[in-house]
């Protein structure tokens, strides 16, 4: 007696939706790079985890990719962004429309030249309070802040470091803590 096996076969369907990732700064559309590295990535969710059990009470703490978007030329999503609740009214559904009160980018290669001076002039003309800018490579934080509608470098924090903010009393973030947590790989 012979056994006849039927072969199943799954038709797979393309999806109609293709998710696209870029930002838009000042008018120009940049395509998001691959995925980011293992460091990058730690750093993201170190600082997310800091803002979360230490201001969750005060505000909405949000990770990369949300989209930020300031006016029709300026599209961004930075990889820490925070809100306080007196200011939560931005948060919509798919997106934050307005100026969140801390952004935090970690410099990649392909991204620092933004990060550093694109992203930063967008985000003090549109007003966000404070921008940290964290150097996965040389173990620092910039925390710029600002003053009279400029951005003023507050302070430069290194790895033995506590980050504070005026912003936020909530705020103390042990750098040594994070950064000592960081993977080191071999370069192959």
């Amino acid at each position: 007696m012979s056994s006849k096996k039927n072969k199943v076969t799954e038709e797979l369907h393309p999806y109609d939706y293709q998710e696209e990732r870029y930002e838009l700064i000042e008018g120009i559309r940049y395509e998001m790079q691959a995925a980011p590295m293992i460091r990058h990535q730690q750093l993201v969710t170190y600082f997310w985890k800091c803002f979360e059990d230490l201001c969750a009470p005060e505000g909405l703490v949000l990770t990369a990719p949300i989209d930020v978007k300031f006016d029709e030329e300026n599209e961004f999503q930075p990889d820490v962004v925070y809100i306080t609740n007196e200011n939560l009214h931005i948060v919509t559904e798919k997106k934050i429309i307005g100026a969140p009160d801390i952004i935090i980018e970690i410099l990649s290669p392909s991204t620092s030249y933004n990060d550093k001076i694109r992203k930063k002039r967008v985000y003090e003309r549109f007003g966000v309070k404070e921008y940290w800018i964290v150097d996965p490579v040389h173990l620092y934080v910039d925390q710029l802040v600002l003053t009279d509608k400029k951005y003023l470098l507050a302070n430069t924090y290194g790895y033995m470091d506590v980050v504070r903010s005026e912003l936020l009393s909530c705020i103390k973030i042990d750098l040594e803590t994070i950064f000592s947590k960081l993977l080191v790989f071999d370069k192959d």
